[in-house]
């Protein structure tokens, strides 16, 4: 414990005394600072604090400014990947578009034909029906005539 008293003893001894002379360097240095805008210890410190932090915002800010650069040239190439993968869809779906009005086309042509085929014998199958109507009212009228000119 002596020992160790002893040295927090030398310590003391080694430490700057506080003069009353200092009081009075102090004073005037504070009225320098005011009279002429000198700096003072503080005023060093404080500038280098703010330059320290500007360094590291420097360095932020460059930081920030390489990974943008990272980005854009990864926004980049996923841009023209997704263009090309858009243009090859575009093209397959107007290939689609080809190849169904092709098949709608061929459907119409079938329709029609069909409507044609089966219009065809329903047309003749009245025009049969009609005859047979008609056969009767034209012997009617031709016996009528007959029995009309034999008079």
């Amino acid at each position: 414990m002596t020992n160790l008293e002893t040295k927090l003893h030398t310590l003391k001894q080694m430490l700057p005394k506080l003069d009353p002379r200092r009081v009075l360097i102090n004073f005037g240095v504070a009225m320098f600072k005011v009279l002429f805008g000198t700096a003072v210890d503080s005023d060093i410190t404080s500038l280098h604090n703010s330059f320290d932090e500007l360094q590291s915002r420097k360095q932020d800010i460059v930081h920030s400014v390489a990974n943008e650069l990272t980005y854009i040239k990864k926004l980049d190439t996923i841009t023209s990947v997704n263009a090309d993968a858009i243009a090859n869809l575009i093209g397959i779906i107007k290939n689609d578009m080809i190849k169904s009005h092709d098949i709608f086309r061929e459907i119409t042509r079938d329709i029609l034909l069909l409507n044609m085929t089966i219009y065809g014998p329903c047309a003749l199958f009245m025009t049969i029906q009609q005859f047979q109507l008609a056969v009767p009212q034209l012997t009617q009228q031709l016996a009528n005539w007959c029995t009309l000119y034999s008079l």
